[in-house]
């Protein structure tokens, strides 16, 4: 017996060592299979698809125990547009791995896309069967992250599923990628773009290499900053060049910019990664409609749902598209199309409303807002919405013929009547002079905040810099009260007005430059002091680099270098409006519009009235050149290559050896300002004043004449110089209250009012000049214009109230208005029972 144990005791050990031997054989081999599935997977991410596909495909076939592979090849059959095949490797390895939420989804997503809406749909209902056989199994990070997405797929509430997936496995592992990547990507779809920024700065911390997570960063920095978003985007297919959803993001910003033929080509590079793939053939029917190429619109819309016959994104995609370049009615019946595809597509829910609220169909707009903040309160732009509906159902509303103005209930009152007089004088010459039969009543709403303006303007807060836009029917606008500095609301209004008359003409047909360039222009031609001029640096960006072809402007627009290239877009836009005015005249741009209207494509247009864009491209660039190089005539713009010196003696010696060189002229003119050398800065702002006398910048020829004229106390040339300023720009708020403040000690009280009147087109609020205007009125026997400006006061709780409805009262008496002078009278007694003034003239009255 003691040598049987023996013997039973060594063939255990002997058993025990090969057994070890097989477990750690095993074990080095699934770290193997574990370390080839990650390098498998970098495959994927930098766009080797083949080579992924290559693997995988063998692992797959040759039954390695492991269900990441058959979700690899899933990944990458669907990313390439080989449906079927991605249906044949999920059938089979959904056999195997029964449990995998994540490859169930992508099966789902394979059946859709092979037009088997029917076994996604099952494949889908399966799930909450398959969580509550087996409910730990979806415990662990990645397959919290997929139950996540799973339950965003069926529409549960947004801000749940973040906080009881996604958040919920960041606080368990902070350094679980997927986690913040999903986070992100929830954010970005319901416009977060700060929750998506936090989430994206974590992930892109943990892993550098995933080009996804630099796309998701140039989506969330898309509406802010552009040149972030650019460089995000670049970092993302230097990664992988064939990143389709950056690839995508490219194509959909050249068609925002126009420049339709460059997203063609981002679209045909696609079209060779993933042939099928429905959001190219989207893009290209929205392409392709705004072109006016109808036929070809419809064929592309087949192919993009050949694949999957309801699937809502491709008439979402179109419509949005179309959206954004305020062809909203077309919009609304994709978006319609999209929802009758499925009922409760969020997205299209959402773009649904925002394009009815810009069509001006407030009822429907808003009942739909309404319907989609309840099925999803995480929206941003929806919740932004709700909240200010409820602002603006305090507005106060003004009507006047084809015009329903909607504004602060206080701003009404101080100066609507002013804002209704204004459009309805826009109304009668634009429509007139363009030929114009508008869809009324236009919708124009003012915003005294500039975040309310910016969530009714683009659903989100933003839109710096953007003082008003215009929809086609509808016009959003900040009013004075909104604006950190100085800025004219009549011009302005006059813009946006434009707006509606040249997109409803052309059924907002018509490239962004061509929309831009009239309204500027038009802006020159109601008053010259409005719109846009020459400047030195414009001079400077049309002689060089920053020169846009017309064929290219309608870019400059989207995403200019700087605020300062907006800038000269709008002012070059305005300039090819005056070439064209010159030498084809006003009928010819309206049979363009007519053109455009009837959906004709820019450049069949251009050829007809003005031979082409080339030859626009050409004969524009020579007018343009020829206006810059006869600006400034006497100094010299060139930039040297000799740096110019920084110091005033420096200067001065420079100046000797280049006596007409601007920028040094220039320079050494604010230097000498500053300094207090003012005899002799008089001498160079003159001579720069000369030859470029309409430079209304602070650093302009003329505003420095100003500032040496008063330091040097010489008041009838200051005089002169503020006149001569404010006849030249329409902002000039601080100058126009110092010729106000001279003219009132010389009791000039015609100019006084005159002052004011202009004052008043830039900021209508202060009290104080409407205070000055009506004691001029009053002095120059102008009851009109003192009641006006006596109203206004009394909006803007006066000091002395019951003397402002004593001056109503008396101004009223001289129009012939008794009853409402007398009502003026009593609440002028109701203040101030013993107003001796008042109740002697009601006394009179009363006896009259």
């Amino acid at each position: 017996m003691l040598g049987s144990s023996k013997k039973t005791t060594r063939s255990f050990c002997i058993d025990l060592g090969k057994l070890l031997a097989i477990s750690l054989g095993l074990l080095w081999s699934v770290a193997t299979f574990a370390a080839d599935l990650q390098e498998t997977q970098k495959l994927l991410r930098r766009g080797e698809y083949e080579k992924c596909i290559e693997i995988a495909k063998g692992e797959v076939e040759r039954s390695v125990w492991n269900e990441g592979w058959p979700k690899l090849l899933v990944e990458a059959y669907l990313t390439i547009g080989e449906y079927e095949e991605a249906v044949r490797v999920y059938e089979a390895g959904v056999q195997r791995f029964s449990t995998s939420l994540r490859l169930r989804m992508l099966g789902a997503q394979a059946y859709r896309m092979t037009d088997n809406a029917k076994q996604a749909r099952a494949t889908i209902q399966a799930i909450p069967e398959l969580i509550q056989r087996v409910p730990g199994r979806f415990t662990s990070r990645s397959e919290m992250v997929a139950l996540g997405e799973y339950f965003l797929l069926e529409n549960e509430d947004p801000k749940q599923v973040l906080e009881l997936c996604f958040d919920k496995v960041i606080k368990e592992d902070p350094k679980f990628v997927e986690a913040h990547v999903g986070s992100a990507r929830l954010a970005i779809s319901k416009n977060d773009d700060q929750v998506a920024l936090a989430s994206l700065k974590k992930a892109v911390a943990l892993d550098k290499e995933d080009p996804e997570i630099f796309y998701l960063l140039a989506r969330a920095w898309g509406s802010t900053d552009s040149e972030k978003s650019s460089e995000f985007i670049r970092q993302a297919l230097s990664l992988n060049p064939k990143h389709i959803p950056s690839l995508l993001w490219l194509a959909e910003l050249k068609l925002d910019a126009e420049a339709y033929d460059l997203a063609e080509e981002i679209l045909s590079e696609i079209e060779s990664i993933n042939p099928k793939l429905p959001s190219v053939w989207a893009l290209r029917a929205a392409i392709a409609h705004l072109r006016g190429q109808f036929e070809k619109e419809g064929d592309a819309r087949r192919k993009a749902l050949l694949s999957w016959p309801l699937n809502p994104e491709v008439d979402y995609l179109i419509g949005k598209n179309l959206a954004d370049h305020y062809r909203f009615a077309e919009s609304v019946e994709y978006q319609r199309r999209a929802l009758v595809m499925q009922e409760d597509y969020a997205p299209a829910r959402t773009q649904l409303a925002q394009d009815l609220l810009r069509l001006g169909q407030l009822e429907e707009g808003w009942k739909l807002v309404e319907q989609v903040r309840k099925k999803d309160a995480y929206d941003v732009s929806i919740f932004n919405l709700t909240k200010l509906r409820a602002r603006l159902e305090k507005f106060a509303t003004l009507e006047a013929p084809g015009l329903i103005v909607r504004m602060d209930s206080t701003e009404a009152k101080i100066y609507g009547p002013s804002v209704v007089a204004l459009l309805s004088e826009a109304r009668d010459v634009l429509t007139k002079k363009y030929g114009s039969t508008l869809e009324e009543p236009v919708f124009v709403e003012i915003f005294p905040k500039q975040s309310d303006f910016a969530i009714r303007t683009f659903g989100l807060p933003g839109g710096d810099g953007f003082l008003g836009v215009c929809f086609g029917r509808l016009i959003t606008a900040n009013s004075p009260a909104a604006l950190q500095g100085y800025s004219n609301w009549q011009s302005v209004l006059w813009h946006e007005y434009c707006h509606v008359v040249t997109l409803q003409k052309t059924k907002n047909r018509m490239p962004r430059w061509l929309s831009e360039g009239i309204s500027v222009y038009e802006e020159r031609q109601r008053d010259p002091r409005w719109g846009q001029g020459m400047t030195p640096t414009y001079r400077q960006m049309i002689l060089g680099e920053d020169f846009t072809p017309v064929s290219q402007l309608s870019s400059a627009f989207l995403r200019p270098k700087s605020p300062m290239h907006l800038q000269f877009a709008y002012y070059e836009a305005s300039l090819v409006i005056e070439y064209w005015m010159k030498e084809y005249g006003i009928r010819s741009l309206q049979q363009l519009l007519d053109d455009l209207s009837v959906g004709m494509p820019i450049e069949e247009a251009l050829g007809r009235r003005a031979g082409g864009i080339k030859a626009l491209d050409a004969d524009f660039q020579s007018f343009a050149h020829a206006r810059a190089n006869q600006y400034g005539r006497g100094l010299t713009f060139d930039d040297t290559d000799e740096e110019r010196p920084e110091d005033i003696d420096g200067l001065k010696a420079y100046l000797a050896e280049h006596p007409n060189d601007y920028k040094a002229l220039n320079q050494y003119a604010i230097l000498l300002v500053r300094s207090k050398q003012s005899e002799e800065a008089l001498a160079i702002v003159k001579r720069i004043t000369d030859a470029i006398p309409d430079d209304v910048s602070p650093n302009g020829g003329p505003t420095l004449l100003t500032v040496l004229y008063r330091n040097l106390e010489q008041d009838d040339e200051l005089y002169q110089s503020l006149v001569q300023l404010q006849n030249m720009s329409p902002d000039c708020f601080d100058e126009l209250s110092l010729l106000i403040e001279i003219d009132q000690e010389k009791k000039e009280y015609a100019k006084v009012k005159k002052w004011c009147d202009l004052a008043l087109q830039i900021d209508p609020l202060r009290s104080t000049i409407h205070e000055l205007r009506a004691e001029a009125a009053e002095l120059i026997d102008q009851p009109e214009a003192a009641i006006e400006s006596l109203r206004a006061l009394n909006e803007m709780d006066p000091r002395d109230i019951a003397g402002v409805h004593f001056r109503l009262a008396k101004n009223l008496i001289k129009l012939k208005s008794p009853q409402e002078a007398k009502r003026h009278l009593l609440m002028a007694l109701e203040e101030s029972p013993r107003y001796r003034e008042a109740l002697s003239l009601l006394l009179e009255m009363n006896r009259e």
